[in-house]
C-alpha cells in the first residue's frame, strides 16, 4: 500500500515537469517561459537559455525577464545595448515593466545615449498604466526638470498615485513634498503619515525624515516662559494625535517591488 501511494505521489508531481518540458522542447513558448521560471532560482543561466527561446518567439514576459538578465549580468554577460533591444519589443506591446525599465535605460544611458526627455516619454506611458516605480521615476524627473518642464504640481500628483499603491519611496518622497510645501500645500500631519508609511516598509531615510520633522514642527510652539509651557505641551499631543489619528486611504499594506 505505502510503496503504490510514494508511487502515485512521485508520478503526480514530476508529471507536470515532464509535461512543460516536452512542450518546451517542442517549441511552445509559454511552456518554455514556465520552465525558464523553474529554473532561475536554481540554475539561473540554464534559464536564460529558455527565457531566449520563448522571447524569440514574441513571448513578451520572457522578453522583459530576458532584457533585465541582460541589463544586470545575471546568468549571462552583461549587455545593455541586446538588453535595450529586447526591452523595446516588449515595451511595444505594452509591458509595463519593460517601459519602466526602457526608460530607466535612457535616463541613465545604459547601452543607449543619455536622454531623459526619451526616459520621461516610456515613464510616463507605464504610469498611466498605473506602473508605481514609473510613477515615481516619472515624479523625480518633474521635481528636477531634467527631460521635461519642471512640473512640481504635477510630480507631486504621481508621487501620490505611487504612494497609494503603497510604493515606499513614493510614500518617501510625498512625505517630504508635504513637510516642505513643494507643489502642494505644506501639511506636516499628513507628511507624517506618508513618512511613517516609508518607514514602516524598511525605509531608513523616512524614519529620519520623520524624526526631523517632529523636531522641527512641535518646537515651533516653544514659548519664552514657563507659563507657556503647558500649552505647548497641549500644542504638541495635539499634532502627535492629529499624526496618530488620520485617516490615510488608498496605502497598501505590502510594498511594491522596484521595477
Amino acid at each position: 500500500m505505502s510503496t503504490t501511494a510514494m508511487s502515485t505521489t512521485t508520478s503526480t508531481t514530476a508529471t507536470p515537469t515532464l509535461w512543460t518540458r516536452m512542450k518546451a522542447e517542442l517549441g511552445d513558448s509559454d511552456a518554455q517561459y514556465r520552465m525558464a521560471e523553474k529554473l532561475r532560482t536554481a540554475d539561473v543561466a540554464a534559464a536564460v537559455q529558455w527565457y531566449r527561446r520563448a522571447a524569440r518567439q514574441g513571448h513578451v514576459a520572457a522578453q522583459t525577464m530576458l532584457a533585465f538578465l541582460l541589463a544586470n549580468g545575471i546568468g549571462v554577460a552583461p549587455d545593455p545595448r541586446r538588453a535595450v533591444s529586447w526591452y523595446r519589443r516588449a515595451a511595444a506591446k505594452g509591458d509595463v515593466g519593460a517601459q519602466n525599465n526602457l526608460g530607466y535605460m535612457h535616463e541613465h544611458g545604459a547601452g543607449v545615449p543619455c536622454d531623459p526627455a526619451k526616459a520621461a516619454l516610456w515613464y510616463r506611458l507605464a504610469a498611466l498604466q498605473q506602473s508605481a516605480p514609473a510613477q515615481v521615476n516619472l515624479a523625480l524627473l518633474l521635481l528636477d526638470g531634467r527631460g521635461v518642464d519642471r512640473d512640481e504640481v504635477e510630480a507631486v500628483r504621481w508621487l501620490r498615485a505611487a504612494a497609494e499603491q503603497g510604493h515606499p519611496a513614493a510614500q518617501f518622497r510625498l512625505g517630504l513634498c508635504l513637510r516642505e510645501g513643494v507643489g502642494t500645500t505644506r501639511d506636516p500631519a499628513e507628511a507624517a503619515l506618508w513618512l511613517q508609511a516609508a518607514a514602516a516598509a524598511g525605509d531608513r531615510e523616512a524614519l529620519v525624515a520623520l524624526a526631523e520633522l517632529r523636531q522641527t514642527v512641535v518646537p515651533a510652539w516653544a514659548g519664552d516662559g514657563e507659563e507657556d509651557s503647558a500649552e505647548d505641551e497641549e500644542g504638541a499631543l495635539d499634532w502627535r494625535h492629529q499624526v496618530e489619528q488620520r485617516p490615510m486611504p488608498g496605502v497598501h499594506t505590502g510594498a511594491m517591488p522596484p521595477g
